[in-house]
């Protein structure tokens, strides 16, 4: 039997900052997205893990991967904790992924080689707050139970790219750095991303006119897009997926939101694409074919009910969380 995903879930932070908001403070709002998720002073990407981890069926895993580039505890497993949450502590493999935003397609990648796991990506990534650079960030979780047993969805196709590429974003200590190296960053980021949907959908056996749904890295709203359109896919294929408009960049845990949110959308049949990007760089991308078993009532995550049940901000609250919590 065909190895896939069995389930998944998503958690999302309690509030959420819009556009306007800002505009009010700084004049100015440099994102392109309508509004982002705000972490409360007692979340972060272990809380959000553990939430999101709680909201799938994944008992019988026999591999938890795990992702992040935000550990609230630098230098210990996320792994430990989480595992004990969700009762997979003790005779368990566990993976941890965090070295670029492509970490929670490594972890999902790894759970699928091994064919039965529990799949965690989480991240709350940070800026300094008066850097272009953080007005895109948000944060979020999603989780995805792997396995043989009437998966929601298969694999049809894979591929991965791997080269040296100056790297035009980085974590400086606990906050992103962007070089804001313009054309450069666009082309390293369409040629690694082309070299793998063109390889995943030739796995697959498919067009690009045969993806439904497709997911690309968001962490640049007009690069994302604009490479989409490049690859050759079009607004009604990229729609589902485009969680940031309302969620912002949620580092490694964005393209598994995004997928989570084409999921939901998706009907039985469906070829879902998604795609991560590492920046120095790397990308990896999946193209997977959604059984009858996604139009089950309770297979959906709900990415749209948990974005819209988050609360407004305004700017003096979202600067005194920030404070707290840094």
């Amino acid at each position: 039997m065909s190895v896939g995903l069995t389930d998944y879930g998503v958690s999302l932070p309690t509030y959420h900052v819009t556009a306007e908001v800002y505009e009010e403070v700084w004049g100015r709002f440099a994102a392109r997205i309508d509004r982002k998720t705000v972490p409360a002073y007692d979340e972060d990407a272990m809380t959000l893990a553990t939430a999101a981890a709680r909201e799938v069926d994944a008992a019988d895993a026999e591999t938890l991967a795990v992702a992040t580039t935000t550990h609230p505890q630098a230098g210990t497993l996320l792994s430990g904790p989480l595992s004990r949450s969700v009762g997979l502590d003790g005779p368990c493999r566990t993976l941890e992924f965090g070295s670029s935003w492509k970490a929670g397609l490594e972890a999902l990648d790894a759970a699928l080689s091994f064919g039965s796991g529990l799949v965690v990506a989480s991240d709350t990534p940070e800026a300094p707050s008066d850097e272009d650079t953080e007005h895109i960030l948000g944060a979020g979780a999603a989780a995805f139970a792997v396995g043989d047993d009437d998966p929601l969805a298969t694999v049809a196709g894979s591929a991965h790219y791997v080269d040296a590429y100056l790297p035009a974003k980085f974590r400086d200590g606990a906050d992103l750095t962007d070089l804001s190296l313009g054309g450069y960053t666009t082309e390293g980021f369409v040629e690694a991303l082309s070299a793998v949907v063109d390889d995943a959908l030739a796995d697959a056996g498919l067009s690009t006119d045969d993806i439904d749904h497709a997911v690309f890295p968001q962490d640049d709203v007009k690069m994302s897009w604009r490479g989409g359109g490049r690859l050759g896919f079009d607004a009604d294929q990229m729609s589902a997926g485009f969680v940031v408009n309302r969620m912002g960049f949620a580092a490694a845990a964005s393209p598994l939101v995004g997928l989570a949110a084409a999921l939901d959308a998706a009907e039985a049949g469906a070829h879902v694409l998604v795609a991560g990007y590492g920046y120095g760089h790397g990308a990896s991308a999946f193209v997977l074919e959604t059984t009858p078993a996604i139009e089950a009532p309770d297979s959906d995550a709900g990415v749209d009910d948990a974005l819209d049940a988050t609360t407004a901000l305004e700017y003096g609250e979202f600067a005194r969380l920030r404070e707290v919590s840094r």
